[in-house]
């Protein structure tokens, strides 16, 4: 890939025979120093030198593309898809147009992604993948009309597939069309009529609806068409008059939660609205019924990442941090390439003492995310919670590299040296706790708060089993200890050993008593 690109670029400023100019040799070794900060992971630094770079070719689609991984890299998710629409509009390529399209879907830019490929199939009418992705597109974008006439558009060219026509039918369904959803099996039953599996699809949905005339009838067709066929006969056996209908309090959302023929991009369309208004309320009401709904889907879908994630925020934002942990865990188990998980447990975890956790997965992280200055502060916290100061310095310090083109962020990062240094036993000076990671409230602010007065009460109203926060156990024992409550103490000081504590007084402590 790297000589590709360099050629790429060489041939955007090489004329055709001509000799190599002094300007031409200085920009292809300003590109191939470029690449080579950007291998070493100094993705700022490259970042410049890109742009320094673009500055002389602006429409350099090579230049714009490294700009774009880069970007995209550093988090910049605007700037990257910035640099990669320049790209694409330089030379359209499919290269650029696969992460182009990455980009928009992991950005939630829906309706961005749709015209995108809107945009591919005039270039392309005949590429059926490219229907089919503008429709997902379409879909996550809740545009369901927009979704079903792309499909219809499909259809028009290549005549029914029963891909197509298994996705209007959940469209349908989802949206509540039953007729609609009813007619595009009967279609396909009509386009496929030797295909029993079809027909299966047909009796089952009628099944589900509660007609078990027109279920009976699907089956006896299948049976005519294929006499051994054992779940038609077992379906005509069991067949029999219905009970009146399900419980009053079921809801038509939970209906179609339990379809396995709905799309799974619709349900999380219907679930999302609740789940911000948990987000901005934390009402642990709301979030229980949500959650209800999302254990349905986790039946329904057990491989869906997104079902499991819904439930971890429903979880967080409602204050149950422990179980918010374990269904991020659950979500990455089921798919680890999604970043904004990695940074919603990393930051859950913090909050909920667990730093033994914290720096395990921080480092993990690293492993798929190594330039995300985010999970380097995190993981700076979990080693500054067991009092490794050094080693937290270090990763703060990569952190801030990552940022120095966003004075916010350098800001907060500036603030978390400050606090760090205090931990150390360094100067103490005021510290603007809101900068600090999670705010005045978060366990950082709430350590500094508590380390020259501690209140026994109020520690211990942080604890809990899970609680690995090396640096405040040992502080809840000095509470303990002060208030002469040995045994309490002593058992404090145990964990923060048990939690990996560096403090160089814990051992002295443990001693004296």
């Amino acid at each position: 890939m790297r000589t590709l690109l360099l050629l790429l670029l060489l041939s955007s400023v090489l004329p055709g025979q001509g000799e190599v100019s002094e300007l031409q040799v200085k920009r292809e070794a300003q590109f191939i120093e470029a690449k080579r900060e950007a291998l070493l992971g100094k993705t700022d630094q490259a970042i410049l030198l890109f742009r320094t770079l673009l500055e002389a070719e602006p429409q350099n689609d090579a230049i714009l593309f490294e700009l774009a991984r880069l970007e995209h890299a550093a988090g910049n998710s605007g700037a990257a898809i910035d640099a990669l629409r320049q790209a694409y509009a330089a030379r359209p390529s499919e290269v650029y147009a696969a992460f182009l399209a990455a980009l928009y879907q992991s950005s939630g830019r829906y309706q961005d992604g749709a015209e995108l490929y809107a945009t591919l199939i005039k270039q392309n009418p005949a590429a059926a993948e490219n229907y089919l992705e503008r429709a997902a597109f379409q879909v996550r974008d809740q545009d369901i009309k927009g979704a079903l006439k792309t499909y219809e558009e499909l259809e028009a060219r290549n005549g029914i597939n029963p891909e197509v026509s298994r996705r209007k039918h959940a469209l349908y369904l989802g949206s509540g069309d039953t007729k609609r959803a009813e007619r595009e099996l009967v279609a396909l039953v009509d386009a496929f009529p030797r295909q029993i599996s079809y027909r299966h699809l047909l009796a089952g949905y009628y099944a589900s609806q509660g007609d078990d005339k027109a279920a009976q009838r699907v089956y006896e067709e299948i049976l005519a068409i294929e006499p051994a066929d054992v779940r038609a006969q077992l379906a005509l056996q069991d067949a029999g008059p219905r009970s009146s209908g399900s419980d009053a309090d079921d809801s038509a959302l939970l209906s179609v939660l339990t379809r396995t023929d709905v799309d799974l991009d619709l349900k999380i369309g219907k679930l999302l609205p609740m789940v911000q208004q948990v987000a901005s309320t934390g009402d642990r009401a709301l979030a229980d019924r949500v959650l209800a709904l999302t254990a349905e889907l986790r039946r329904v879908h057990p491989d869906a990442a997104k079902a499991t994630a819904i439930e971890g925020d429903l979880y967080y934002h409602s204050g149950r941090l422990a179980e918010a942990a374990e269904a991020y865990r659950s979500t990455l188990a089921l798919d680890d390439t999604v970043y904004p998980v990695w940074e919603q447990l990393l930051a859950t975890l913090y909050l909920d003492n667990q730093s033994v956790e914290l720096r395990k997965y921080a480092e993990q992280a690293l492993d798929v995310f190594p330039n995300r200055p985010s999970i380097y502060v995190h993981y700076a916290l979990g080693e500054a919670f067991r009092g490794d100061f050094d080693e937290a310095t270090s990763l703060l310090q990569q952190a801030q590299l990552m940022v120095s083109g966003s004075p916010e962020a350098s800001s907060a990062l500036e603030e978390l040296g400050k606090a760090l240094d205090q931990l150390a036993g360094g100067k103490t000076e005021k510290l603007n706790t809101a900068l600090l990671p999670g705010g005045p409230t978060a366990p950082l602010a709430v350590y500094l708060d508590q380390r020259s007065k501690p209140d026994t009460a109020a520690l211990s109203a942080t604890d809990h089993p899970g609680n690995t926060n090396a640096l405040l156990l040992e502080l809840m024992g000095d509470a303990q200890s002060s208030a002469g409550n040995k045994a309490a103490a002593a058992d404090l000081y145990q964990r923060a050993k048990a939690a990996g504590s560096k403090s160089p007084t814990l051992t002295r402590k443990i001693a004296q008593l």
